[in-house]
Parts: C-alpha cells; structure tokens; sequence
C-alpha cells in the first residue's frame, strides 16, 4: 500500500511539473497575442518583463523560482487570471469541466457495456460466424479516425436523417427546465458518446474476449454447467466479474483514448466541456487557462485510474477464490 501510495504522488509530482513546463515551451507568449506585435515595439525590456512576470512566464525571474511559486499557488489552490476571459481559471473551469466529466463518464460506461458484453458473446461463439463478424467489425471500427467517425455521424444522424441534434450541449435559447431538461441534454450527448465510445469498445471488446475465451474453460464454470445454470447466469454472474477484473486493469489506456477523444468530440459538436476551452486558450495564448484546463485533465485521467485500480483489485481477489 505505501508504493502504491508514493507511486501515486510521483504521478501527482509529474502531472504538476509537466502542467508547468508545457506552456514555457510552447512558442510566443500572451503578451504578444493580447497587445499584438506592433504595441510590443512600445515596451521597453522592464516593461515586457513585468507583464510576463504577471502571467507567470518569466520576466527575468529564475525557473526555479516559478516553478515553487507555482507549487504555492496550487497548494493555495489558486489556479491564476485567464487573460482572455477576464476571469479566474477556476470559474472558468467549474463552468465547463462538469460537461467534460459527463461526457467522458457516459462514453466510459458505454464502451465497457458494449466492450465486455460482445467480447463474452464472442467467447461463447468462438470460431463461429457470430465470432468472426463481431470482431472484424470492431477492427474496422478501431480503425477509423476519431475525427472522421465523428464527422461521419453527424451526417448520417443529424443531418441526413435528422434524428439528433449537431451541436451543442442544449438547443440554443432553451427554456426547458426538470426532465424535459435532462432529455434535452441526453439527445445532444448522444453523438458525442457514440463518437467517442464506439472506437474505445473496440479495445475492450479483444481484452473480454480473450479473457471470456480462457475462464470460459475453468473448473468453476464447468461446476456451474454441471449444476445447471442457465446460459445467461453462467456469462453475466460467473464470468464476467474475472472479465471485468481484467478489463479494468487496463483502463488506463482507454481512459487515455476517450479522454483524447473527448477533444475531437468536443470540436466537432461544439460541446461545451473543458477540451474546447483548452484549444480555444492554446490559440489565443492563455496561458493560465491552459495550465488549468491540462491540470483538470491530467486530474480527470488520475481520478479514473484511481477508481479502476480499486475496482480491478477487489474483483481479482474475488476471481481467486474461484477455483
């Protein structure tokens, strides 16, 4: 438990450091993108300095010591000034980060679904029609270009059969409120999810699959047939708790993928989350606003990690015990 803790703080460390460098290295400064190069040419070097120094990009001051006043603001939980909003990050991000979070949540928990139960009945039918069709379409379907199966849906389902909306997180202007509210909200999240979840169920859907394929053959599940369990008993109460054990395992890469996903999703749907305030901030320059939003990304992939770790852990010591 104690490395898993110090191993859980160096990540913390990194998530922090990195948070802070990435800007540094990235070209010009907001400096320049706010004023434009020709009110520059005005400033003389204390003044240039002075405004980086208040953005926290320098201005003569060692790198050490920002990245210690840095740490101090974070520890203060002070997350800066966007300079393009006029506005505290963390307003900013308390506005659209809980959009992120539901978006990423339900693709998460739709490509496990689709992941886990095709892999299980992919097990059953190994070597069969079924078997074959399944996993030649989620090859296919790992194949296409995040960027183009988004676009793909909203031509297929918003504009040519006009069955969802485009864009957006609610229509403009609504005045919905209750459940009428939430059903609005649910029909503009389902092409992002989809978008996002279907190349991510791909991933799991091997992982189940190969997994189903091996415990499907263990001396628990054949006790199981023996007593007479029905077929849906046998794939859904014995097997897929070493299933999950195993596909939680590796959450983090597709925690990775659907997070990364999210800013495709984001931008071609115009939804409101943190990744299209994040590319909006890295155009323009701001640098506050993009240590923030990188920050609550890296802390949303933690978080996710985190949870499967736990999860993955309580369900392989339950799979032991099985003989």
């Amino acid at each position: 438990m104690g490395r898993r803790a110090a191993g859980y703080a160096l990540a913390l460390l990194a998530l922090v450091s990195l948070d802070f460098a990435l800007p540094l290295l990235m070209p010009g400064d907001p400096v320049t993108a706010l004023l434009g190069q020709d009110a520059l040419i005005e400033l003389d070097a204390a003044e240039r300095g002075a405004l980086l120094a208040r953005h926290g990009l320098g201005g003569g001051q060692p790198l050490w010591q920002l990245y210690l006043e840095h740490l101090a603001q974070l520890l203060r939980l002070d997350l800066g000034y966007s300079i393009r909003h006029g506005m505290p990050v963390a307003d900013l991000l308390a506005q659209h980060l809980p959009w992120t979070v539901l978006l990423v949540a339900c693709a998460l928990a739709l490509a496990l679904l689709l992941g886990v139960v095709l892999g299980i009945e992919a097990a059953f039918a190994q070597g069969r029609a079924m078997d074959r069709a399944l996993t030649a379409a989620t090859l296919a379907l790992d194949s296409i270009p995040p960027f183009a199966l988004a676009m793909g849906l909203v031509m297929l389902f918003a504009y040519g059969l006009q069955w969802l909306p485009s864009n957006g997180a609610m229509a403009p202007f609504s005045t919905q409120t209750g459940m009428a509210a939430w059903l609005e909200r649910a029909q503009h999240l389902v092409l992002p999810v989809c978008a996002m979840a279907l190349p991510a169920a791909a991933g799991v859907f091997l992982s189940a699959r190969a997994t189903a394929v091996g415990v499907r053959q263990r001396t628990f599940m054949e006790l199981a047939r023996a007593q007479g369990v029905g077929p849906f008993a046998l794939r859904y109460r014995h097997l897929v708790p070493n299933v999950l054990a195993v596909v939680l395992s590796r959450l983090g890469a597709v925690a990775a993928r659907l997070v990364s996903g999210a800013v495709y999703a984001e931008t071609v749907f115009a939804y409101p989350g943190i990744n299209l305030v994040l590319t909006d901030a890295i155009v323009k320059h701001d640098y506050p606003l993009v240590r923030g939003a990188l920050l609550a990304t890296g802390l949303l992939l933690f978080a996710m990690n985190l949870l499967a770790d736990v999860l993955a852990g309580r369900l392989a010591r339950r799979a032991q015990h099985a003989p």
